[in-house]
């Protein structure tokens, strides 16, 4: 029997690599399956973006946090990849964060991330002293990440009087520490201020999110200056 010559063996060769490959769905679904989610920490029902790839194309996936039941569900598109709207648990408790696990499969593959919650706080220190003097350290987490943050300073008339950006926040759920800062860096008057803190540098009573703190300034007594604290 005589052989083909090397040409034609060449190209059955690669004819029957070509047949044995597989095609584009397959290998996406062979691809390792993983998801992110965007932002990476959340308020108390949050929303955020689940994105996916590497899972099985037209089929369906499901998700749930680490100990609960399903919490969602959607269809993978023709690429092996996923897009939805990411809603977060509610948050209970008053202080610091918590690390909880997203998974998402179709079945055959399986997808874990992680995220944070975290509530919503601002603080300053201390919370009484002599307003004139007094030099706070102020604290606040849970506006996201490289925000400015702002104290926007409502006088007892309700009014604003002054706009002040105090730092920039860090980390995934936005954290801020600042160094001693005048409290009050004008001249006030008595009665009772609000402090509205958010990370919008123009004042608007219905910006979201935004926390209010009360300080009350009372007139001094008889060889006394004005003190003031914290109320609430």
């Amino acid at each position: 029997m005589r052989l083909p010559r090397p040409s034609t063996l060449l190209a059955a060769t690669v004819a029957l690599a070509a047949a044995l490959a597989p095609g584009p769905a397959a290998a996406t679904a062979a691809a390792r399956s993983r998801i992110v989610l965007n932002p990476g920490c959340y308020l108390s029902s949050g929303i955020g973006l689940l994105t996916g790839s590497g899972f099985t194309p037209n089929a369906s996936w499901t998700a749930k946090l680490t100990g609960t039941k399903q919490i969602g569900t959607g269809r993978i598109d023709g690429g092996g990849r996923i897009r939805a709207r990411f809603t977060a648990p509610l948050y209970h408790g008053t202080a610091g964060t918590r690390t909880l696990t997203l998974s998402v499969t179709d079945g055959p593959h399986v997808a874990s991330t992680t995220f944070q919650l975290t509530p919503l706080t601002a603080s300053f220190g201390p919370r009484t002293g002599d307003p004139q003097t007094l030099r706070v350290r102020w604290r606040v987490l849970g506006l996201g990440p490289s925000h400015g943050v702002y104290v926007h300073y409502v006088a007892p008339d309700g009014r604003l009087k002054k706009t002040l950006r105090i730092g920039t926040t860090h980390g995934a759920c936005g954290v801020l520490k600042t160094g001693p800062i005048a409290l009050f860096p004008f001249r006030y008057t008595y009665g009772t201020w609000t402090f509205q803190v958010d990370a919008n540098h123009t004042y608007s009573a219905r910006t979201t999110p935004r926390l209010l703190i009360g300080f009350e300034i009372r007139r001094p007594s008889r060889g006394r200056g004005p003190s003031g604290g914290q109320t609430g």
